[in-house]
This record gives C-alpha cells, sequence and structure tokens, in this order.
C-alpha cells in the first residue's frame, strides 16, 4: 500500500477530532458541516503535495547518483538486490528462523520492486520526453 493511501487512511480519525474542536466554535450544522469539509479537502490536498514533493526529491537524488563520477552511486541498486538473493538463496541451505526469511523476504521484494519499478519508470520518462 502506498504512503498516501495510508495517511489518506488516517483523515477520517483526524476529521473526527477536529470536528469536537469544530463543534466548539461554529453554532450551525452547515457551518460545521462546511468546516469539516473544508478541512478534510486540506489535507488531502496537504498529503498529495507532500508525497509529489517527495517523489520528486527522490527522483532527482536518482539523477545525481547517475551522474556522478562513483562506480558504486551508480550500481548500488543492483548489487542491494543481488546481496539480498544472495542471502536468501543461502537461507534455504540453512536452517534459518521463519521470522528472519520473512523479513527477508519483504527486503528482497521490495528491493525487486523499487529496482524494476524505477528502471521502468526511468525508461518511460525518457520515452515521453522524445
Amino acid at each position: 500500500m502506498a504512503l498516501p493511501a495510508i495517511l489518506m487512511g488516517l483523515i477520517p480519525g483526524l476529521v473526527g477530532k477536529a470536528t469536537d474542536m469544530i463543534d466548539k466554535k461554529f453554532q450551525t450544522e452547515s457551518e460545521k458541516e462546511a468546516a469539516v469539509r473544508d478541512f478534510e479537502t486540506k489535507a488531502r490536498q496537504d498529503i498529495t503535495e507532500a508525497w509529489n514533493e517527495e517523489q520528486r526529491a527522490l527522483t532527482e537524488r536518482h539523477k545525481h547518483d547517475m551522474n556522478s563520477d562513483s562506480w558504486l552511486s551508480k550500481n548500488v541498486r543492483p548489487l542491494v538486490l543481488i546481496y539480498l538473493m544472495g542471502l536468501f538463496t543461502l537461507a534455504f541451505f540453512k536452517d534459518v528462523p521463519a521470522v528472519t526469511l520473512e523479513l527477508l523476504s519483504d527486503l528482497l521484494m521490495t528491493a525487486f520492486i523499487f529496482y524494476f519499478g524505477a528502471r521502468a519508470l526511468e525508461k518511460i520518462t525518457q520515452t515521453v520526453r522524445k
């Protein structure tokens, strides 16, 4: 689940708490409902803007890494992926606790999604720019 979806799920609880404060400030139901709607809309916009800004910053960091002359900065994603795959493969031959195997599996899946997702996004943006 994406971070904005998680944060958007928190909004109803925040709205409930805000409603309690709003009840004390506004007198009529229509004023209260309008204030709650405005608060919810503003919260959703703020979360979406923060998420988009974080994604732009991440993309910029990746661009700077790729423009760097450092071999490691250009190859850190594939190296992490290879390392995690190696650990996961070794875990099948060793007696590894289920919790550790589950954690390793989650890390490997995250690395796969990030690596191939980022590569696909890079290719798509290159295609769109042309």
